[in-house]
């Protein structure tokens, strides 16, 4: 069978498996049916057969992964002595969510598969090959998204729940706690003696008292001495100032019998 016989069973073969998907092509772009001396092109459009929703029916993911479509659009053209020869293969165009990483992928994958199958029509074997890459794409973006939304969920937990945790006590944090507390409370003591000499810069602190004056610490001492050496309290020498009751009633110093009952 010559190679223009093997093309044209092929295409028709191609045309009624792919009857909306293939678009043939001449030379100069459009469409139109190709004399045998021209150059073969024509195109594919492949889409993804796998349902995102298959296996997770909620609604929430429904939403979420609704616009993710996959579809590939490939140039085909096939040289004279084709399949001799192996035919070119180019992406026309893609869907948004492919990325270049992706279309390098799949055009890797069907350069090795031309050269694999050198000497026989592939065409349909490229498109299938497609086919099941894009179900895959799909599905592996499908499990990133997922992980990925998954993963941020688990961060905004992890970030919630340390807001009621607080920070954890060791030997460590506590010293520089104590360390940080101290240091607070003298410059809070300083900054407080400081405000008191502001507003009186003649008074004394108690501390300041004893230390000038020392005698205050022995009157202290020596009046414990006098109560805790004496029998009875009656025995202790206190001086009263009498001119303190000299303005008050004698009858308003009387006790009441009655009282005492």
């Amino acid at each position: 069978m010559s190679y223009e016989e093997q093309q044209s069973d092929e295409l028709d073969a191609l045309q009624a498996i792919y009857p909306t998907e293939f678009t043939l092509f001449n030379d100069n772009g459009n469409r139109s049916t190709l004399d045998e001396n021209e150059l073969r092109k024509f195109s594919i459009k492949i889409s993804s057969e796998f349902n995102e929703n298959d296996e997770d029916d909620s609604e929430s993911d429904k939403y979420f992964f609704f616009v993710f479509i996959d579809e590939l659009e490939l140039l085909f053209r096939l040289p004279k002595n084709y399949p001799d020869i192996g035919p070119t293969v180019e992406i026309l165009s893609s869907s948004t969510n492919i990325e270049d990483c992706d279309e390098l992928e799949i055009m890797d994958i069907l350069n090795d598969m031309i050269a694999e199958n050198i000497g026989t029509v592939m065409i349909f074997t490229l498109v299938t090959r497609t086919s099941e890459w894009l179900n895959q794409l799909k599905q592996r973006k499908i499990f990133e998204r997922k992980e990925a939304q998954l993963k941020r969920k688990q961060e905004i937990e992890e970030l919630e729940r340390k807001k009621f945790e607080g920070t954890r006590v060791t030997v460590e944090t506590f010293i520089a706690w104590k360390l940080k507390f101290d240091a607070e409370m003298a410059e809070l003591a300083a900054r407080k003696n400081k405000e008191m000499k502001k507003d009186d810069p003649n008074k004394l602190t108690g501390k300041e008292m004893f230390l000038r004056d020392k005698n205050l610490i022995d009157s202290d001492l020596n009046f414990g001495d006098i109560v805790a050496g004496s029998d009875d309290f009656d025995d202790v020498d206190v001086k009263v100032d009498e001119s303190l009751f000299q303005d008050l009633d004698v009858n308003e110093l009387t006790v009441d019998d009655d009282d005492d009952n």
